[in-house]
């Protein structure tokens, strides 16, 4: 079994605590709109913390040790860069659970970070408080995790949300996203055009 130090040293070299921001997406198919009244989560931003560590596959085992001692999490692998002789395998140990994201906060929360990470570590933490007192269904709370995790190992890609395109989302009329199948084209389409949850 490893050690606490052995763990808190890999995560600080291979960890990642991140939030990620996106827009809420109601994918399932509805037949008409009144049943859009009954949609469990309304909010237009979703907020999903995550916890992850990467490793080259041959080094499998060492994340499956982090995985029996966190208790939580799954392990997946895959390709990583252009194919060439020296190419391997990464595999990664991650959750998004928030219940398991919790369990990993409450892991490292007496331990003493040396790195940067120790940073990313106490704003994550701080960001799963929000969430646990439901200012993640708020404006302001969406803002105050947004600031939280800028200040994080983010880095704005044009497939992330930065805090004004998030500000101009949350100031527009709140109308649910919604998706519903186009009978003639079989397929998801999307519209803006549910009720109106403000």
């Amino acid at each position: 079994m490893l050690s606490k130090d052995y763990i808190l040293g890999f995560v600080e070299g291979e960890g990642c605590f991140s939030i990620a921001i996106s827009r809420n997406i109601d994918r399932k198919p509805r037949k008409n709109v009144g049943k859009q009244n009954k949609i469990k989560n309304p909010f237009l931003i979703r907020v999903s913390p995550s916890f992850r560590v990467t490793n080259i596959e041959v080094n499998r085992q060492v994340l499956e040790e982090i995985k029996n001692t966190l208790g939580v999490g799954s392990i997946y692998c895959q390709e990583r860069g252009v194919a060439s002789l020296t190419q391997q395998k990464v595999a990664y140990f991650y959750t998004r659970n928030f219940d398991d994201c919790l369990k990993v906060r409450d892991y490292f929360k007496e331990v003493s970070f040396v790195t940067k990470k120790g940073q990313d570590f106490i704003l994550w933490s701080k960001c799963l408080e929000l969430i646990s007192q439901g200012k993640h269904k708020t404006n302001e709370g969406i803002l105050e995790i947004c600031k939280l995790r800028d200040q994080m190992n983010y880095r704005p890609t044009k497939n992330k949300w930065t805090i004004e395109e998030v500000r101009k989302v949350l100031e527009e009329k709140p109308l649910h996203f919604s998706a519903h199948f186009d009978p003639n084209q079989q397929q998801l389409i999307h519209n803006n055009t549910g009720p109106d949850f403000s």
